[in-house]
């Protein structure tokens, strides 16, 4: 959450931003100012996976979850790219499955939704968690009810409060009672800190590194992952691909990633770029018994 990057035990933040990485982090370079260095992996990989976040890395920000639409231009390099063989293109969003499958609008790209949890062929567990987020829901339903620009949006066993229409007085308010109603339901329930939202899901939920590791064991062997994410719910996979591509999105931050990207815009820029880079990647074990065939589900 990008106005809660940082705070104290006096306004009551300190355990909200827990999972932001910390100032030791090094500062990554510009993608493209890298661009010879990332080239030479590319072409040199047997295989490729392409992990991208959705809000603020594919489209950008909009007031509310529901306006955001991927451009055609970047829905056509999608288009374009899942075409490769060698490449497998994944979408990992906080957003439900089905949500984002849509607002891609691309079939051949495998979606995930609720940050890694939701896959093509899993069903949601069970958590046993289930009624402390009932009674969250209904506690901040309350105590936020009246905030300008803050909303609770439900997506099941995640409970998102968004405060991307707050300012001032109303977004320290709201930081305050979600601090103070968390605090009654941990370690059963955690918060994530997004961007301009906070995010309440049980603990069993481990983020987007797990989901990234459990998929790269499905692919061949020596297969280059690529990430790009705009968030701290991206922080995982960063961490877990030290040896990949990994790309933070967006206004520059402490990050474990090791390139930058400014914008959607700039993420739509590299998606041709990585294009023109394809025709020239080996070939040479497109097939094998670990591997993978566009349009074919994971193995295992």
């Amino acid at each position: 959450m990008t106005d809660h990057r940082s705070g104290s035990k006096k306004d009551g933040r300190e355990r909200l931003v827990r999972d932001r990485p910390g100032p030791s982090h090094r500062a990554p370079r510009h993608l493209i100012d890298g661009w010879p260095q990332v080239s030479e992996r590319v072409r040199s990989a047997e295989h490729l996976a392409l992990f991208l976040d959705f809000d603020g890395t594919l489209a950008p920000f909009r007031r509310r979850p529901e306006q955001v639409r991927l451009s055609d231009d970047t829905r056509r390099v999608l288009q374009r790219l899942v075409r490769y063989p060698q490449l497998r293109v994944f979408v990992l969003s906080g957003r439900r499955r089905a949500d984002v499958q849509d607002r891609v609008g691309v079939p051949e790209v495998r979606c995930y939704g609720l940050h890694g949890w939701e896959g093509p062929t899993t069903g949601l567990p069970k958590s046993p968690a289930k009624r402390s987020l009932r009674e969250v829901r209904r506690q901040l339903r309350n105590r936020l009810s009246g905030l300008r620009g803050v909303w609770i949006e439900d997506k099941g066993p995640i409970l998102g409060v968004h405060v991307r229409g707050a300012a001032g007085g109303a977004l320290r308010q709201a930081s305050n009672i979600v601090q103070d109603v968390m605090g009654r339901f941990e370690p059963k329930l955690g918060v994530l800190a997004g961007n301009r939202v906070w995010e309440v899901m049980p603990r069993e939920l481990r983020g987007k590194g797990v989901t990234v590791r459990a998929l790269l064991r499905k692919m061949p062997a020596g297969t280059l992952p690529i990430y790009l994410g705009d968030d701290a719910t991206d922080e995982t996979a960063f961490a877990e691909l030290r040896h990949g591509i990994t790309v933070c999105v967006g206004v520059r931050r402490p990050t474990k990633a090791r390139f930058d990207l400014r914008s959607p815009q700039e993420v739509r820029i590299f998606l041709r770029k990585l294009e023109k880079e394809l025709p020239r990647v080996a070939r040479r074990s497109q097939r094998t018994e670990r591997g993978w065939a566009p349009g074919r589900e994971e193995p295992g």
